[in-house]
């Protein structure tokens, strides 16, 4: 088995409205969907979720870097996939969402050529995984009744997004809880937003609505203020935009600077980086959550794989589909609670090509033994 083509389209797909975090808002998804061809017919699926703000990529650059990548795949055995993964990852330094279009794919194609679903291949048997859904931040009144809304729907764990005013942040915390009640999960996300003494006095305050962990409470650079913040606290905190690497991981575990990390394959350069994180917080017995950035079917689905794969993973935040307005994968059943993944072979995911076609900006191919 070759690799004998890549496709690469870049894309944007409207959300359904402004989606508003610490760091930022935007109204829009952009991301680019690759496609890696076999001489036996298979094709594999990956997707890169860039961010300036967290990966340092936009759509340019993830185009850029599998065009440089592409030497290292046209004409290799993808059943290869470790080494050809990891010598992607030792080839360019950073990049990681682009590096994660290509692993994808490599994974889709490998458990498509063994007929299984990702999810056997990686050992595993459950096909499901309960995740959260995001209330972004926007004003009070929206948020609430949003969260309203959600509980209507049967969703029942919610991830409420802070960081921009300590004093509302633990107002809206407090009403969100008066609404929906004890039997709603609730995680908050401060995504950098505070200073240490700003996140310590926040989560002070909340720390009787029984808030199941707070994400990257301070600047992703400051283990320091993290480990104070964990200190002072009896929510648990999680690092998110700290942990990129397995090597980000040992460092965080070594300097206590969190009770929980979060993975997410766009951070950590793909599914075989993702399953390494996890395995190192499982030996120093450190739980995870999967989580996502703004993402198509395609990115969510390697998530779920992974999520059900790997012990160490409790937690899933994997939602960002559900915020666009079209959608050009399809595949995933969520019931409000869970993300189902269908019993086909590989990620499960099909391309819906009109679609895609719809909202393409730029593409690029690459064919033959380069």
């Amino acid at each position: 088995m070759e690799i004998n083509k890549i496709e690469a389209y870049s894309f944007r797909i409207p959300l359904v409205e402004e989606f508003r975090i610490a760091l930022g808002a935007s109204v829009e998804h952009t991301g680019v969907i690759v496609k890696i061809y076999t001489d036996e017919g298979i094709i594999g699926l990956g997707e890169a979720a860039p961010s300036a703000r967290i990966t340092g990529e936009t759509t340019e650059t993830v185009l850029g870097v599998i065009s440089k990548l592409k030497g290292l795949l046209l004409g290799a055995c993808p059943l290869e996939y470790r080494r050809i993964i990891e010598n992607i990852d030792n080839s360019i330094i950073g990049n990681p969402s682009a590096k994660a279009a290509l692993d994808m794919a490599i994974f889709d194609i490998v458990a498509k050529k063994y007929n299984v679903p990702l999810y056997r291949l990686l050992g595993a048997s459950e096909n499901s995984f309960e995740t959260s859904v995001t209330i972004g931040i926007m004003p009070h009144d929206r948020a609430i009744q949003k969260a309203q809304k959600y509980i209507e729907q049967g969703i029942r764990i919610l991830k409420i997004k802070i960081g921009t005013n300590a004093p509302k942040d633990i107002e809206l915390l407090k009403k969100i809880r008066q609404t929906v009640g004890d039997d709603i999960r609730i995680r908050i996300d401060a995504n950098q937003g505070y200073t240490t003494k700003q996140a310590i006095r926040v989560l002070r305050a909340v720390e009787g609505l029984d808030i199941e962990f707070c994400e990257q409470p301070v600047h992703w650079r400051d283990i320091d203020g993290l480990r104070e913040v964990r200190m002072h606290t009896e929510i648990p905190i999680m690092a998110d935009e700290s942990v990129h690497t397995p090597r980000d991981a040992i460092e965080v575990i070594k300097r206590e600077a969190a009770d929980m990390i979060n993975i997410k394959i766009m951070k950590a350069g793909g599914i075989l980086n993702a399953l390494k994180i996890a395995d190192i917080c499982d030996v120093y017995g450190i739980k995870c959550q999967i989580g996502c950035m703004s993402e198509t079917q395609i990115a969510i689905a390697a998530g779920v794989h992974v999520a059900v794969a790997a012990r160490a993973i409790a937690f899933s935040d994997l939602d960002g589909y559900l915020f666009m307005k079209d959608q050009v994968a399809l595949g995933i059943e969520f019931d409000g609670l869970k993300n189902t993944l269908p019993s086909k072979a590989g990620l499960g995911i099909e391309l819906k090509e009109d679609t895609l076609k719809k909202y393409t900006i730029s593409s690029m191919k690459f064919e033959g033994r380069k």
